[in-house]
């Protein structure tokens, strides 16, 4: 992946402007239009990022070890969106149950089939989870209630933090670097109050995250059949 000072230099290189030592000698400390090109990459990978939350190359597998008696759990800070399809409950080799995938309901349900149960049943209510269910807030929770530190494992997309030092990388795939720097260009172009020039690579900027969306997310490997019950077509292959 693109290093934060290489992505820097060609936004630099763009508009005929001196760049910056590769090695990171004095990266942290330049103003004025080299300041400026920095804070441009950064808008411009942003952009790109939050128009979609589904973007391969920002999601993760995460494990979230339970704790007994405790229902709910927050996702991680950097939670963008979660893949409700993915929840998998491990082994726990002390309580010898059956790994899992966890098959997840509103919290509406969760309320009106499962919420007394675990307000009456006390510890002896407590048993290995085996439904997921969806909060009003940033979390998800469990039920029953967990007897003890069983794992789950899902998947989420993730927002990364603003590159700040000067080999931090890009999260997005090199093959889409014309896109960051596109979008760095327009940026700087309109903390320069240059809007013309803006406005040509706003254009170039939107047709490249267009071209990343059917590249990345409008092209779904396999097709679900309603007539072959249970049998998949894989698109690439033509095969079933």
């Amino acid at each position: 992946m693109a290093t934060y000072v290489n992505l820097v230099n060609e936004v630099l290189r763009r508009v005929n402007e001196v760049q910056l030592d590769t090695g990171g000698n004095g990266f942290s400390d330049v103003r004025n239009l080299q300041a400026l090109a920095k804070d441009a990459v950064n808008a411009s990978i942003r952009e790109i990022l939050q128009t979609s939350q589904e973007w391969p190359f920002t999601i993760i597998t995460y494990v979230q070890t339970l704790v007994a008696g405790t229902g709910t759990y927050s996702f991680p800070n950097d939670f963008s969106k979660v893949d409700w399809d993915t929840f998998y409950i491990k082994q726990l080799t002390s309580k010898g149950n059956d790994p899992e995938r966890l098959p997840v309901i509103n919290f509406n349900d969760y309320i009106r089939m499962y919420r007394s149960s675990e307000d009456t049943g006390g510890t002896s209510g407590r048993s290995t989870p085996s439904i997921v269910y969806q909060t009003q807030e940033t979390k998800f929770g469990v039920t029953p209630l967990p007897d003890d530190a069983y794992e789950i494992e899902y998947r989420y997309w993730y927002f990364p933090n603003d590159l700040v030092n000067f080999n931090d990388t890009s999260i997005i795939p090199d093959r889409f670097n014309n896109v960051i720097i596109d979008g760095a260009v327009m940026y700087l172009m309109r903390f320069r109050a240059n809007e013309q020039s803006a406005s040509i690579h706003q254009k170039k900027f939107e047709d490249g995250i267009d071209s990343m969306r059917r590249i990345l997310l409008d092209s779904p490997m396999y097709v679900s059949s309603t007539v072959l019950s249970g049998k998949y077509f894989n698109t690439n292959t033509g095969t079933k």
